[in-house]
């Protein structure tokens, strides 16, 4: 899957005019499903029923989905599949009954959206105007659709690349002139997407490009005609697709391009912008709705860019200490951009010992990479993750808060009074904004989560407790409270030598409904951004006048490798 250097720069001028869309792009995505699928050189290797019968290991590995590969060598002697689908003769649905059977079994556990692949660059090119070829290249895809709906998978994965160097998508010297060539070309897409969406109306094509396979022509002031100049027919043909797209269907941009994007100059929300928009010039106006909402933005990661030498053009080198955290920062950033898929594609290594075939004693991206798992269950669930994490280490007795006095406990003695009012336990201070109505803090003594103190609020129309750690940017951790009674909240914000900063951001999490004890929990990641060395937690709330608010067992655990 080789990716041309050109192709992977940014314009600078992309970079200024998308800085501000940034925000909207990561608020846009925020809390949607969003789900990794498999891919590598052993899945296109194995077959379904190589897959089925592993599915103990699958299990073990936190992804949504991955990649299948047919192949079946017919009675005759010839064989088809997922490589020769272009130039196969025509399929029969007779020849994978049994297939259907093995493709529902990979779905019956954890991967749930699993792929169908193929390839869509022909051994043989095939000439646009040639009817007879289409027409058993789009009875072909159908079979395909056909066997990943009846299969329970979600969809047909589509690699375009040109590897046998046919250039199928570039006007050649026998095809028509270029603005005839793409009327063709787009009837042809408009056909194989008509077939696909006979036999699966809700099929989901992700395709490992769409519009983003050429990113130069999204920086031309005319893309359609920079296209054209190219000789490029993809544009019309993707529009062909767009034709014929039934609404219940979508098309998944992959974007292979991101193997190199990096999360600290922001690449992937960058790239996320230019799909979801700059390519809107090389959409034909009818069908520009139908692409806001049917085609979404995705990215391929490459496993390998973790594990190759320094010496390698496909390398990215330690963050913090190790490439692991280097691959975790950069998925994150892929997920958050992304709208619903990405796709990770490895090499080297396998993704689970594949017991029952000739790939049994070859490496996994786990002993390669130890922790590896770990962290793509993080990557696909982080709350998950931190609270199994939480508990494991608690229930083990390694668990240390960085807060000195997280159970609100005042000093021992005798209290006459459940509420003192004004006096904190150590550690915790308060506020409150001078020109709302004043309320009261203070420790309440006889109520508490497991014990009988708690950090108490009365009439507080604005203000909060607060308590700091210093640390160091980079640092990650863990952080919760429990409350009760009136509009609780739970802030974290950053502050640079003693000063607040507030250019720095921050995180509020949400209290859930009360337990059965009566306490509602708050939890969440954080990560210390550069320039911060004091985190501060924030426990606020707006009241009326009289109203109560109890807060208790706060935490800050750092997850930090």
């Amino acid at each position: 899957m080789a990716i041309k250097e050109e192709s992977m720069m940014f314009r600078i001028d992309d970079k200024l005019r998308v800085a501000a869309a940034i925000c909207a792009v990561g608020l846009a995505v925020r809390g949607a499903d969003k789900k990794m699928i498999g891919h590598s050189w052993d899945l296109l290797a194995v077959r379904p029923a190589d897959v089925a019968r592993n599915l103990d290991a699958w299990e073990g590995v936190p992804l949504d989905g991955i990649s299948l590969t047919l192949n079946k060598k017919l009675p005759d002697g010839r064989s088809v599949g997922f490589g020769s689908i272009m130039n196969d003769p025509q399929w029969e649905k007779g020849w994978f009954t049994e297939d259907v059977k093995t493709i529902q079994q990979c779905a019956s556990r954890n991967l749930k959206h699993n792929f169908l692949t193929s390839f869509w660059a022909p051994r043989k090119r095939l000439a646009w105007n040639d009817d007879a070829a289409w027409a058993e290249f789009a009875h072909n895809i159908g079979v395909l659709a056909w066997l990943a709906k009846a299969g329970q998978a979600k969809g047909i994965l589509i690699d375009p690349e040109d590897y046998p160097e046919t250039r199928q998508y570039f006007l050649a010297a026998s095809d028509e002139p270029y603005a005839q060539t793409a009327a063709l070309a787009r009837r042809r897409g408009a056909q194989l997407m008509t077939s696909m969406a006979a036999e699966y109306p809700e099929i989901t094509l992700l395709s490992f490009w769409m519009l983003s396979l050429h990113p130069s022509y999204l920086a031309d002031d005319d893309p359609p005609a920079a296209a054209a100049e190219r000789g490029d027919l993809w544009p019309a043909f993707i529009n062909g697709m767009l034709d014929a797209l039934p609404p219940e269907a979508r098309m998944i941009d992959g974007d292979e391009h991101a193997y190199r994007y990096k999360a600290a100059t922001k690449d992937f929300y960058l790239a996320s912008w230019r799909t979801q928009n700059k390519a809107l010039k090389l959409v034909d106006t009818a069908n520009r709705m139908k692409y806001q909402t049917q085609v979404l933005a995705g990215f391929g990661l490459y496993l390998d860019m973790y594990t190759n030498p320094s010496n390698s053009p496909w390398y990215f080198g330690e963050q913090d200490g190790s490439r692991l955290n280097h691959l975790r920062s950069n998925f994150a950033q892929a997920l958050d951009a992304a709208q619903e898929y990405i796709w990770v594609y490895g090499e080297q290594m396998d993704w689970i010992k594949w017991m029952g075939t000739s790939r049994e004693k070859n490496p996994t991206w786990e002993e390669r990479l130890p922790g590896f798992l770990s962290t793509l269950e993080r990557l696909r669930d982080p709350r998950r993750w931190a609270v199994q994490m939480v508990a494991k280490q608690r229930q083990g007795g390694g668990l240390t808060n960085c807060i000195v006095n997280g159970g609100c406990v005042l000093e021992k003695g005798e209290f006459a009074e459940p509420f003192r009012k004004g006096v904190l336990p150590a550690g915790w201070w308060s506020w409150q904004e001078e020109k709302k109505r004043p309320g009261v803090f203070g420790t309440e003594t006889q109520k508490g989560r497991g014990d009988k103190f708690s950090l108490c609020a009365v009439g507080v129309e604005q203000g909060c407790f607060g308590t700091s750690y210093h640390t160091s940017p980079g640092k990650e951790f863990v952080v919760e409270a429990y409350a009760q009674g009136i509009a609780p909240s739970l802030t974290i914000g950053w502050k640079r030598a003693g000063a607040w900063d507030w250019s720095l951001g921050g995180a509020a999490f949400r209290f859930a409904t009360p337990g059965s004890d009566g306490w509602r929990h708050a939890f969440g990641l954080v990560q210390v951004p550069e320039g911060a060395d004091e985190l501060v937690v924030m426990l606020g709330t707006r009241q009326a006048e009289g109203e109560r608010t109890l807060f208790d067992d706060v935490g800050l655990y750092s997850v930090t490798n």
